[in-house]
């Protein structure tokens, strides 16, 4: 067994395919998921790696017993709910610890795998496959390492897709260290094929309730690519991803398409991975850098992009259309605009409009999501603006960016909105409420007070009206500049 990653974030188990140790989860692959803040675990089933080993040709355990020992993983380490991702009999395994075991599963990734092997209304192995399993082939001597190494190369290139390259040194590369670690190579690649099953299952899968990715090379030699659709159709609110030009195989250049969807798949959305990587930011002593993390790994495809909307945010919309609101040409901010939508509101309204986020990637989705936006888009932070933005502007819009940064910096944080507000200008303050006194959660967000609220109307700031929204827990304040 081995882990990647940090063990406080969600952990990720990964089950290998049948006569495959671990090794065949790369550590780049392993490491390219922790990177998104998961903590990714990889084991050798019985008879592969450095796990127990039984003789050539006479395992004593069942299928079932495979699925014991993934559940038995996670015990192991105290993981009492991990996300599962499986390819091939690692698939099958997978899909069977999430109607055994439910409550161990966060969510499901099945990869070149079946719910129905054999079943009559899903398509065989390809014919071409079908002729290796015909050839006589020779055992190699299974104390030659080098000849087993070949013999293992060999028997891979009939799954991979014909219409890619065979990735025969990166293959090799991997048999060689599975070789290697295997305490009898010879018993790791007899040994799957003659246990007993667990029995068919393909009437349980409208039962799995997690949700769930298959990802399905389109030229699966060995499980065509109706049987993803199936599992896809049959597993409650399941998504489909067909990779192109992958076999029966999880090869290299698939792993740019494979790792953001697996991310995405088990982010949780984008507010959970707020959460993540807002705490490690905070050990961090970073506690504005997950702004940009979170946006960079949305960028990249691992997580929803976050405040991601059409339209200018409700309570900044019925605030200005009570009010009759032009700009006529004034100056407005929009402080921590994200992806610009309360910004081009604003700017809509008449206002010469300044926007700034910490996340340089927000910002630079902004202006790509709106060529030739009047809106002057730019990287700041809250804490140093540019210093010709002190007390330079007529609107200065804060909707929920003081309550995402943690309480240590509330008191400053109030402080460095108050001073864009220009003489006689306005600032309206959106936030999520709290009671006074009422215990405050991990967040983001920390949601404020009414006395904190209140203290915006400091340092020339006047208070005009706080209220409480109807149908929901947010402040709505407006303050006037001396």
């Amino acid at each position: 067994m081995e882990t990647f990653g940090e063990p406080g974030d969600p952990a990720l188990l990964l089950i290998a395919g049948a006569a495959s140790s671990m090794d065949w989860w790369e550590p780049e692959f392993c490491e390219r998921l922790a990177a998104g803040s998961r903590f990714v675990i990889r084991y050798d089933h019985r008879d592969t790696g450095r796990s127990v080993v039984h003789p050539a040709g006479a395992p004593a355990y069942s299928g079932d017993d495979l699925v014991a020992d993934a559940a038995g993983v996670l015990d192991v380490l105290g993981v009492t709910t991990a996300h599962v991702a499986g390819i091939s009999m690692g698939g099958a395994l997978a899909q069977l610890v999430a109607l055994d075991h439910p409550e161990r599963v966060a969510s499901l990734t099945l990869i070149g795998t079946s719910g129905g092997a054999g079943d009559p209304d899903l398509p065989g192995m390809t014919d071409a496959l079908r002729d290796t399993f015909t050839d006589e082939q020779a055992e190699p001597d299974w104390s030659d390492r080098d000849a087993v190494v070949d013999h293992v190369v060999a028997g891979c290139r009939p799954y991979a897709a014909p219409s890619r390259p065979f990735d025969e040194a990166g293959v090799r590369e991997v048999v060689t260290r599975m070789v290697e670690r295997s305490a009898d190579i010879e018993s790791a690649m007899k040994n799957h094929w003659l246990i007993e099953g667990t029995g068919g299952w393909r009437a349980r899968l409208p039962l799995i309730s997690v949700p769930t990715l298959v990802l399905h090379g389109t030229e699966d030699p060995m499980f065509p690519l109706a049987h993803g659709r199936a599992l896809a159709d049959e597993i409650p609110d399941a998504r489909l991803l067909p990779l192109e030009a992958v076999g029966h195989e999880l090869p290299r250049a698939a792993w740019d398409a494979v790792v953001p969807a697996i991310l995405w798949h088990t982010s949780g959305g984008w507010g959970r991975q707020a959460g993540v990587l807002s705490a490690k930011a905070l050990a961090g002593d970073d506690p504005t850098g997950w702004f940009e993390r979170l946006y960079a790994a949305a960028a990249a495809g691992e997580v929803p992009m976050p405040w991601d909307r059409e339209g200018p945010r409700e309570p900044l919309r019925e605030w200005a259309a009570a009010r009759a609101l032009r700009g006529d040409g004034r100056r407005a901010l929009v402080i921590g605009c994200g992806l610009g939508a309360d910004a081009e509101y604003v700017a809509g309204l008449g206002f010469d409009t300044d926007a700034f986020d910490i996340s340089g990637t927000a910002i630079r989705t902004a202006r790509a999501r709106r060529p030739g936006s009047a809106v002057r888009y730019r990287t700041a932070d809250l804490f140093h603006p540019p210093a010709e933005w002190i007390g330079a502007f007529d609107l200065v819009v804060e909707i929920f960016t003081v309550q995402a940064l943690p309480l240590s910096l509330r008191h400053e944080a109030v402080a460095a909105v108050r001073r864009l507000t220009g003489p006689g200008g306005t600032l309206i303050v959106v936030m999520a409420a709290r009671d006074e006194g009422e215990e405050i959660e991990d967040g983001p967000p920390w949601p404020l007070t009414r006395t904190e609220m209140e203290s915006f109307a400091e340092d020339g700031l006047s208070l005009v009206r706080l209220e409480m929204l109807p149908d929901a827990r947010l402040w709505r304040a407006e303050f006037l500049g001396g």
